[in-house]
């Protein structure tokens, strides 16, 4: 699966983490739509948001129910490739 994510679109550490994610063959989906509500990437069933914002607890709530893992990463800890390097979504 192909995942173009364009500068217009997305914010750095979304566009950092992608290449993370492509880097290591993972398939993913970007920005997709899950019980009205917009996840950045889904990797299987975990739903990975990216902000620089608190968690939505309902959020999180309503994807647990629908069996997702809800994962976050603050902006600040995807800031460089390097940091990105030491996160791990395997297994």
């Amino acid at each position: 699966m192909r995942n173009i994510i364009h500068k217009r679109n997305s914010t750095k550490p979304e566009r950092i983490f992608a290449e993370l994610l492509k880097t290591n063959h993972i398939p993913f989906k970007h920005r997709v739509k899950i019980a009205n509500y917009e996840i950045d990437f889904l990797i299987g069933k975990y739903a990975v948001e990216i902000n620089g914002h608190p968690q939505n607890t309902k959020k999180n709530e309503d994807l647990a129910k629908l069996k997702y893992i809800p994962i976050h990463f603050h902006n600040s800890e995807i800031n460089s490739k390097l940091n990105v390097n030491k996160l791990s979504l395997r297994s």
